[in-house]
């Protein structure tokens, strides 16, 4: 062909039980003129993706591209699962397959290829059936797991960090919900570790946002201010890097490849003891519990107090959210305004972490500068923590609202 068109031949791999379709990735190696270039496209942070290209030789991806999968591959090789012959034409892709999949020819435009390639999901079948919906959503956390796992191994953004954490967490929390449907002796080691895996992450993940939300608060303040809290915002990232570090010590750990196994045979069949329960009946069992600590709190509880009801909120949140199809869009109101009192709950624990931070780094700091820069800062944060507060009881009567009409 000329050159608005050329012809090429290119071979699709797979990783496991469709690791690489599960999280929407796709990896490849195309010879075009002759060289070989392995290709990993990932879904990352809304529309985002991750692509990295090098130039390989067929039977295992090259550094750069073997860096991100350790998660996908654990300890094996990349499976070739389809090859085609690609003809491009001004945008246009038309394909046919020489081993794999069915004979034949598939048309695409640009990058809806890739996409056609990747393996459908269960989705939703049954939506009723209590173990095939906890199966659904734990695969969605699996997924989340997988997906940014190359972005918190190569330290590529912050948001990386966070949806990872938060897969772990709500994995946790669905297996604790479903305690009642599940092996004990199955779930609660798994959570266990999770546990494990989430306290990992942490540490990276507090100073992502202490060290954002200071570089905000920083630049309001004056010039010779401004300077002597950088010295703190270098400090922390000094404590950042190795936090990371942690981080990928974890994710490279033989444990956490059994930690992914596990989850992975859970998605398949979570081990269960009794497989007809509501949903709703868990969620609303959650909420009591929630309701009953709120229902004790005042204007003198402690800071301790507030946040175990933040861990409260969250796991009303989260079995809420696997009654979705139970309770439908009342439901729906009360995951959104238990989203709405955690964020309040967050708001308030973010700036006891930020104060005692600053206060612990302070003391490695140089100068009276920085003492008072960080004097202004704990101010600051110090009124974030009484705002949060304050906005408190109104989140709790909207949440308290939209569950008495769920459960009504």
């Amino acid at each position: 062909m000329d050159e608005n068109g050329s012809i090429f031949r290119v071979s699709y791999y797979e990783a496991g039980d469709r690791r690489l379709a599960r999280a929407g990735a796709t990896l490849s190696r195309r010879i075009e003129h002759g060289t070989g270039i392995w290709r990993l496209e990932l879904p990352r942070l809304g529309d985002e993706r991750l692509q990295l290209e090098q130039a390989g030789e067929p039977g295992a991806p090259p550094a750069r591209i073997a860096d991100a999968l350790p998660a996908f591959l654990r300890g094996s090789e990349p499976e070739p699962v389809v090859r085609l012959q690609v003809a491009r034409d001004d945008g246009d892709l038309r394909a046919k397959v020489l081993e794999g999949l069915q004979a034949g020819e598939l048309g695409a435009s640009d990058g809806a290829l890739e996409d056609s390639l990747v393996a459908s999901r269960d989705g939703d079948a049954f939506p009723h059936d209590p173990i095939w919906r906890l199966r659904s959503v734990l695969e969605r956390q699996y997924a989340q797991m997988l997906r940014h796992d190359p972005g918190v191994r190569l330290d590529l953004d912050p948001e990386d960090v966070h949806r990872m954490r938060v897969a772990v967490r709500r994995t946790r929390a669905l297996l604790r919900a479903a305690r009642p449907l599940l092996d004990r002796e199955w779930s609660e080691p798994l959570r266990s570790v999770l546990k494990w895996l989430g306290g990992s992450l942490g540490p990276r993940r507090d100073l992502d946002v202490l060290i954002e939300r200071l570089r905000k608060e920083i630049a309001d303040l004056d010039p010779p201010e401004h300077v002597a809290a950088g010295q703190l915002v270098e400090l922390l990232r000094e404590e950042r890097d190795q936090a990371q570090a942690v981080a990928v010590e974890a994710l490279s750990s033989a444990r956490y490849f059994r930690l992914l196994d596990e989850v992975e045979s859970a998605t398949r069949g979570p081990r269960v003891r009794r497989s007809q329960i509501s949903l709703a009946r868990l969620a609303r069992r959650e909420f009591k519990r929630l309701r009953k600590k709120t229902g004790r709190l005042s204007w003198a509880s402690t800071d301790a107090e507030l946040h175990r009801v933040r861990i409260l909120c969250k796991r009303t949140r989260y079995a809420v959210e696997l009654a979705e199809p139970e309770l439908g869009k009342r439901g729906r109101r009360v995951a959104e305004r238990a989203a709405a009192l955690q964020d309040v709950l967050g708001e308030h624990q973010d700036a006891i972490v930020a104060e005692a931070r600053l206060r612990e780094v302070l003391t490695r700091a140089q100068g009276s500068g920085a003492a008072f820069a960080a004097g202004r800062l704990v101010e600051r944060e110090r009124a974030r923590r009484a705002a949060a507060r304050a906005a408190l009881p109104k989140a709790w009567r909207k949440l308290e609202r939209a569950a008495e009409r769920a459960w009504s």
